[in-house]
């Protein structure tokens, strides 16, 4: 009897041991192994909303710079040099526009030193006055009928630019959304272009670069 209780309690502590062994290793396993791994599945997936997060940030950062849109087109109605120079914000936040460069571009498309110069206020108000409003009755876009003599909206549009555009006397350097600022200039040779550089920056701090023919390129820090 002393005998079996004696390798019954061996046994029993054989299976004692065996349990502590298999209790340390799985809590070796769960601090070693499955948590470190299911930690690192979670960073990889915070990660990857952090990443996704980010790139639609981007996203709607540029799409918003590329709302902000530099123009020029001939002004005829005062002259066969003049044109008139216009930047619009269409995006849905305030922008700042930190410098604007416009060049004269020859026939090669090589820029022209001192071809071209602001012109504002270098015609009389009057007469400045005067030829948009015989440029918008003799247009081609107006439209004559009973009621009189009606004008396109592109006509219109473009004899109030030239006309504002010659009162104007400085660029405005912040523009709300849908608000714009326009600019006369004149050529040195009727046959010269223009072409409109612009650096701005938006609501959230970074800084950008476009022309009139080119989308914007992003200046400075990265974008987060």
């Amino acid at each position: 009897m002393t005998n079996g209780l004696a390798l019954w309690l061996q046994g029993t502590q054989a299976i004692a041991a065996v349990a502590t062994t298999i209790s340390v290793m799985i809590a070796l396993y769960v601090a070693l192994i499955r948590e470190p791994r299911k930690a690192a599945e979670e960073r990889r997936r915070h990660q990857a909303q952090v990443d996704a997060l980010r790139r639609a940030a981007r996203k709607r950062v540029a799409a918003q710079a590329r709302k902000v849109v530099p123009s020029c087109v001939r002004a005829p109605m005062f002259g066969d040099s003049w044109w008139t120079v216009r930047i619009d914000n269409t995006s849905n936040a305030v922008t700042t526009i930190l410098a604007v460069d416009v060049a004269a571009i020859d026939a090669d498309g090589i820029r022209v030193p001192d071809g071209c110069r602001q012109a504002s206020n270098t015609m009389p108000v009057d007469q400045a006055f005067d030829r948009s409003i015989r440029a918008a009755l003799s247009g081609g876009g107006s439209e004559g009928s009973q009621r009189g003599t009606r004008l396109s909206p592109a006509l219109k549009h473009a004899v109030q630019n030239a006309l504002v555009g010659h009162l104007a006397t400085e660029w405005e350097r912040t523009l709300p959304p849908n608000h714009h600022t326009v600019m006369a200039y004149t050529t040195a040779k009727p046959e010269y272009t223009l072409r409109v550089t612009i650096d701005y920056e938006d609501e959230a701090g970074y800084q950008w670069r476009r022309t009139d023919i080119s989308p914007p390129k992003r200046m400075g820090k990265e974008l987060e």
